[in-house]
């Protein structure tokens, strides 16, 4: 692992010297990726819509991410994930074509670190999603509407709803993040999200984590509460903390797991492409609470609009 991770320093270390950035095909290829992403969005806008938004700035953009998973008695694994947003702006900037990996729990912070400790999550949500979303904005929420297919054999229907608003208090901020899904396979989810945010000073921001998670298909509600702490080095780097509890409420209301976990983020090269490592540790109730720590390191590269 010491081997791995000194790798991805020295590939830190080169991606910001002169020499690296004198050579610029790396950037010349991240451009090239980023102008067909905008052509295409441009070419199926051009269908649905006439020309009287064309001074609209197109915002599509693919994210392509590679998580290594380490953890304590097994080799590591490599999770590729997929999150493409084909905006189509002359649309009254409301319709998007989306692609994105199907992690039916992603929102979350800590959800990379406990995939494999919940028992909604199985190999399976990893799966790619390909859709239409609708935008709004009414009173101040906004509102998506998401219909397409997941990928599998056969393919597999789906149909989501997302409202979305913030609320200010004097010294806290209230976000409310409500998604309801329906997959014909599966049957419907229930993923709200109740966070209070604080302000502590320019740098350091405090969240109050409240999940709740919810579906059909055992009835058991997933609970996620505690806090995270959020600090912001610098323009290029950052790290966030959390300690966070999980509870279930079968066969009674009870502690499912405890979890912490430091993540540290990093620009590596240019303004697209970004390193974290997440050292973590799991204490779940299958395992008597006893310690299952793990590190998981990540890229993600984004093209298109930044």
């Amino acid at each position: 692992m010491l081997k791995i991770l000194f790798f991805f320093a020295i590939f830190i270390d080169i991606a910001h010297s002169k020499e690296f950035y004198k050579k610029n095909m790396v950037d010349k290829a991240h451009q090239s990726v980023s102008k067909s992403i905008a052509n295409l969005s441009d070419n199926i806008d051009s269908f649905f819509a006439d020309n009287k938004h064309e001074d609209v700035p197109n915002r599509s953009k693919l994210k392509i991410s590679f998580d290594t998973y380490f953890r304590e008695g097994r080799g590591p694994y490599v999770i590729p994930e997929l999150n493409y947003q084909l905006v189509l702006p002359r649309t009254e900037k409301r319709l998007r074509l989306v692609f994105e990996n199907e992690n039916e729990d992603k929102k979350s912070e800590t959800s990379k670190v406990r995939t494999n400790q919940t028992r909604n999550n199985n190999a399976n949500d990893n799966r790619t999603s390909a859709g239409l979303r609708y935008m709004v904005e009414k009173s101040g929420i906004e509102f998506y509407s998401d219909a397409g297919i997941i990928v599998n054999i056969p393919p597999v229907v789906f149909t989501k709803f997302t409202a979305k608003k913030t609320i200010e208090f004097t010294n806290w901020i209230l976000k409310v993040n409500e998604q309801i899904k329906w997959v014909n396979n599966k049957g419907l989810t229930s993923d709200l999200d109740l966070d209070f945010d604080k302000q502590l000073t320019r740098k350091y921001l405090l969240r109050m984590v409240n999940n709740t998670f919810w579906n059909d298909t055992d009835y058991v509600i997933r609970f996620e509460n505690g806090p995270s702490l959020f600090h912001r080095i610098s323009d290029e780097k950052a790290l966030s903390y959390h300690a966070h509890v999980i509870t279930v409420n079968e066969p009674d209301f009870v502690v499912e797991n405890y979890l912490l976990q430091v993540t540290y983020r990093q620009l590596a090269y240019s303004n697209w492409l970004y390193f974290s490592i997440s050292p973590f540790v799991n204490f779940p109730r299958t395992e008597n609470f006893h310690r299952t720590p793990g590190l998981v390191v990540g890229f993600d590269a984004i093209f298109g609009k930044i």
